[in-house]
């Protein structure tokens, strides 16, 4: 088939959805327009447009290669240096903006982190369908925020999925699968960059392939399917007697900095943490009877099995 796909791009200014954008341009696929989602934080009047363009305040001039430009921090400079059309969207549902996306004709929708729901009027624009780039091994660990929960359930391994998108929570038929370790101590902000990174490489791959009419779709298996929503405080809430010392250390080193701190509950104490330095087999303090001890600046607490050491702790009731 000649030519190239032709793609409305569904993504947020976050870090993932820029390598996918980035990788797409680079395989020569037209982007033919960007949809972010609206400022949410800004109040929706009743005469508030469903969209609107998006125009750079200042025009983006830059005598550098755009790969190399600091300007591409975001979708939204990408888009701005490439002269692609940007919207940004309250209501994905209304008929103008059904009709706004409609115009451009594309080939195909790619969604890339997005937090709006896409209605069945815009998974139907693209006659080729709508595809979804998603940081798990689906069908398992469905949700927003899949990367919470695979240190939350300290999982050594996760991956990246590229789907069909339904009308359903990432449960469309599976195109495209890459398995990605999980490393120990490794962040979520190392992980989402390299499931970011693999994930647009795969979207890439898939996105010719589906233009070219050679791609082989699996439906996912509902047996297996899990699904977790956003974590909720007690999600933050480490019981350390029933979780091993590794499983503390890797949850805590993953999302820590990402959510502000994990709290340890060690029998009717919490302690607050925002950094573990390392873990061990060996007891670590000298009465056996002890949950945690300090040894210099490290506060070592009792596991499960094995103890884990943290710093800086905010103890409280």
């Amino acid at each position: 088939m000649e030519g190239r796909p032709r793609v409305l791009f569904f993504g947020m200014q976050g870090s993932f959805s820029l390598p996918s954008l980035r990788a797409v341009l680079e395989s020569g696929i037209e982007v033919c327009a960007v949809v972010i989602p609206a400022d949410q934080v800004q109040s929706l009047g009743s005469d508030q447009l469903p969209l609107y363009r998006r125009e750079p305040v200042h025009p983006v001039h830059s005598t550098l290669p755009v790969l190399n430009s600091s300007l591409e921090s975001s979708i939204v400079q990408l888009a701005w240096q490439r002269k692609i059309p940007l919207w940004e969207v309250h209501r994905l549902s209304d008929p103008i903006t059904v009709s706004t996306l409609t115009t451009y004709q594309p080939d195909v929708i790619c969604v890339v982190c997005f937090s709006q729901r896409i209605p069945r009027a815009i998974l139907e624009i693209a006659p080729l369908g709508c595809l979804n780039v998603h940081p798990s091994l689906l069908p398992a660990n469905r949700g927003p925020v899949p990367l919470f929960w695979t240190f939350r359930l300290g999982h050594k391994q996760t991956g990246v999925t590229v789907h069909f998108m339904d009308e359903g929570m990432d449960s469309g038929d599976m195109l495209a699968q890459e398995v990605i370790p999980v490393a120990e101590g490794m962040s979520y902000a190392q992980l989402e960059r390299e499931c970011a990174r693999i994930g647009g490489n795969l979207l890439c791959h898939t996105l010719w392939k589906l233009y070219r009419r050679s791609t082989i779709s699996l439906s996912q298996d509902e047996n297996k399917s899990s699904y977790h929503g956003f974590p909720e405080d007690e999600d933050f809430v480490v019981p350390v007697a029933e979780w091993d010392a590794a499983h503390i250390y890797n949850f805590i080193c993953g999302v820590a900095n990402w959510s502000g701190s994990v709290t340890l509950s060690i029998g009717s104490e919490r302690i607050a943490v925002r950094k573990a330095t390392s873990y061990s087999h060996h007891a670590m303090c000298d009465m056996p009877s002890e949950s945690y001890c300090w040894q210099g600046e490290e506060l070592w607490i009792r596991c499960k099995s094995g103890w884990v050491a943290v710093i800086q702790p905010i103890t409280f009731q």
